[in-house]
């Protein structure tokens, strides 16, 4: 599982930043770095908006969420709804579980060539049980037969925390 740092409490986070429009705006000059009003953070190797606070590097969309709805435990991860990690808009971030987190790879994971068989083949995993789908001539088939069942075993229900 991957390391987060602890969130720092709610208020806390209200104190260093305001929200606005997917972004965490400085309430607070740290002296010499940054201003009151600068927009917090920058993007990190993986398109990620990483912001410092208090000593501490954070996720941006991890602190949006717990300045919008309080903090949530540590099990759970936010979730970019449309795939793209710098866009913290609230409306785009949802708590998942990890498993739901991994749902959001790309649309060939389950999918290889087998080269003995001059063929492709297409499986896909949920809930730690792996589902052979078949073995296809044409890639686009296997990619198909991918995403059909993906519909219907990597969904994230609506539910309250």
């Amino acid at each position: 599982m991957i390391k987060k740092t602890k969130l720092p409490p709610q208020k806390t986070i209200k104190d260093f930043f305001d929200y606005k429009n997917g972004q965490l705006i400085r309430k607070k000059d740290s002296g010499f770095r940054w201003k009151i009003g600068s927009i917090a953070g920058s993007k990190d190797k993986q398109g990620y908006i990483s912001v410092y606070m208090n000593g501490y590097l954070y996720k941006a969309h991890r602190l949006i969420y717990a300045w919008h709805n309080g903090n949530f435990t540590d099990d759970l991860f936010v979730d970019h709804i449309n795939g793209n990690p710098d866009d913290n808009r609230i409306k785009n971030l949802r708590l998942v579980t990890h498993q739901e987190n991994h749902f959001n790879r790309t649309k060939e994971k389950g999918i290889s060539f087998m080269k003995q068989r001059n063929k492709w083949r297409s499986q896909i995993q949920a809930n730690g049980i792996k589902k052979y789908l078949g073995s296809f001539e044409d890639k686009e088939d296997a990619i198909n037969a991918y995403l059909m069942a993906k519909a219907n075993l990597h969904t994230i229900e609506n539910r309250l925390w």
